[in-house]
This record gives C-alpha cells, sequence and structure tokens, in this order.
C-alpha cells in the first residue's frame, strides 16, 4: 500500500503538478518540427506537401478588405508623391499654422461662394483646415480631401496646432458638429442668427463648393487660436450721483419731504434713507437750527412749517 502511494505522490510531482509546461513544450516542439519539415508553398503558407493551403472564401474576402483598407489608410488618405511631402516638410509659422495665427488671417482666406479650388474640389474639412492653417493639400489621389473628417476637424486643430475651445463662438472660429453621425460637418462661424442658429462659411453644403448660409448650430463645438484673447467687457460707466441743485427752499403749504426729495434730487426713497436724508434740513425761521427729522420725532411731530426757509447742510 505505502509503494502504491509513493509511485502516485511521484507522479504527482512529476508530470501533474507540471502539466502547463508539458503542453507548452509539446506545442513547441510540434511547430518546430513542422517548420523544419515543412515546404513554403506559393501564397506563402508552410505546408508538408508543398502545395497552397487552403483558405475559406469568407476569410480571404476579409484579407483582402484588410489589406485595401490599409492601403487607403496609407496611401490615399495621406499624402505619398514627393512634392507634397516636401510641401508639408516645409510648413512653417509664416504661413499662418498654429496658435500664432489670427482670426483676421482666417477670415481673409474665406473664399467667394461658389469657389471649387479650381476644379479640385472642397470637402468641409479640407476647407476649415485650409482656412485654420493656410494649407490645402492633404491627398494627392483625393484632392478634396481634407485632414480629417468634418467632425474631427476642431479637435484636430486642438491636437496639432495649438488651438483652443471656446464657449461661444465669434466671427472666424472653426466649428464642428454631427458627433452621432459618421463624417459629421465642419464650418467657420459667421454670426448668429438665433439661439441655435448661425450664419455660416464652409464647403460641400453645395457639394465640392464654398458657400455661406444658415444653419442649425446646436450641438457643434468651437475652436479658436491658441493666442486669442476676447475683447474685454466694457467697463460699465457708473450712473453719476445726482448732485442736489437745492440748498435753501422756501416751505409752502402742502409741501412734504418727499416731494423736496424729488425736486432736488430726481428720486424718492423712503424708511431710513428717508429719514437720513430729513436729518440733513434744518429749519431757519420757525425752528432754527431744528432739521427736518428733529421735527419729525418732537412732541409736535411736525418737521415742516409752510413759511419757512430750510437748508440743506450735509
Amino acid at each position: 500500500m505505502k509503494a502504491k502511494n509513493k509511485i502516485k505522490s511521484l507522479f504527482n510531482t512529476l508530470f501533474a503538478d507540471h502539466l502547463a509546461f508539458y503542453i507548452v513544450l509539446g506545442v513547441a516542439a510540434l511547430c518546430t518540427a513542422f517548420l523544419l519539415c515543412g515546404t513554403k508553398a506559393e501564397n506563402g503558407s508552410i505546408t508538408l506537401d508543398g502545395n497552397n493551403a487552403k483558405i475559406e472564401e469568407y476569410t480571404e474576402k476579409f484579407i483582402e478588405d484588410a489589406n485595401a483598407a490599409l492601403y487607403r489608410i496609407m496611401n490615399e488618405d495621406a499624402p505619398t508623391d514627393e512634392e507634397t511631402i516636401k510641401e508639408f516638410e516645409n510648413i512653417g509659422e509664416e504661413e499662418g499654422l498654429g496658435a500664432y495665427t489670427t482670426l483676421d488671417q482666417v477670415i481673409a482666406r474665406r473664399k467667394p461662394d461658389g469657389d471649387n479650388d479650381g476644379g479640385n474640389g472642397w470637402q468641409c474639412s479640407k476647407y476649415t483646415a485650409y482656412l485654420a492653417t493656410g494649407k490645402k493639400d492633404y491627398s494627392s489621389a483625393h484632392p478634396d480631401y481634407g485632414p480629417v473628417n468634418g467632425k474631427d476637424v476642431a479637435a484636430y486643430l486642438v491636437k496639432n496646432f495649438g488651438w483652443k475651445y471656446i464657449d461661444k463662438p465669434v466671427a472666424g472660429a472653426i466649428g464642428s458638429g454631427g458627433f452621432n453621425t459618421q463624417y459629421g460637418h465642419t464650418a467657420m462661424y459667421l454670426y448668429s442668427t438665433g439661439t441655435n442658429t448661425a450664419m455660416v462659411n464652409d464647403a460641400n453644403y453645395v457639394p465640392l463648393t464654398v458657400s455661406t448660409h444658415n444653419m442649425n448650430i446646436s450641438g457643434w463645438v468651437w475652436v479658436v487660436p491658441g493666442d486669442y484673447n476676447p475683447d474685454p467687457e466694457p467697463t460699465p460707466t457708473p450712473e453719476p450721483t445726482p448732485v442736489s441743485s437745492c440748498s435753501l427752499i422756501n416751505v409752502v403749504k402742502g409741501d412734504t419731504m418727499g416731494a423736496i426729495m424729488k425736486r432736488c434730487e430726481g428720486y424718492v426713497v423712503y424708511g431710513e434713507a428717508m429719514n437720513d436724508y430729513a436729518k440733513t434740513w434744518y429749519s431757519t425761521i420757525v425752528k432754527p437750527g431744528q432739521s427736518v427729522y428733529e421735527g419729525w420725532v418732537s412732541g409736535t411731530g411736525v418737521g415742516l412749517y409752510a413759511g419757512d426757509t430750510i437748508e440743506r447742510r450735509e
């Protein structure tokens, strides 16, 4: 019995406890043997008999589509000819790129409605990227293409050219919208026409041409050059403190402090403010030296007397 347990323990130690290791080792040995003994076929696959490996039709289509997409991304959506590459290598701040672009420069690049870039055409992203940077050639294979989709232009300018987001658009700001669509849209803001509408300048609203039109901009984001600073809000001119034109008043029957304040100050206030105002008027004939307020709180309760002359003393 002890011998049986000893054999079982030895089995667990040598095999069961290292099962994963033995599986990996076996797979590695099998792959090595296949590579050493196999023959490379015409399509690049490795088989034992040297014939092409059989690939299912849907797998072949997937590979073809993937290769086509990779080719498009790497060749068609990027400049590939030497002339274009050279032009991109010479990008400089003097051409209006980056944070140092001004909104005046952006607006000055605006093309007339109907312009189609000499027949090359304008996609919306190509046009606003041109307005923002001064560059308009992004694909030699598709000269109407821009650098990114319309909905991504604002983020593209922030990431690559030092632009910044702004809460409220101003003339010359570049915007992106349509984030729930495949390509979205982009335009230059001109002026507001309503709560969620604006006059914009863009391209491809009329196919591949520039146009100016009213558009709903609800949900759009807007960017401006990094150095842009809005004009400071004008400092409101304080209302001049009314200066009384009254210094002496001959009191007549029916006069009140409210009427006198209205006549002298141009407004009327009550409560403590009226009390303070009454403390500045003094009798000069009937109760010399007594203020109107003191008359109010006296035993008589009278502050103004017909025939009296009251004097303003600050």
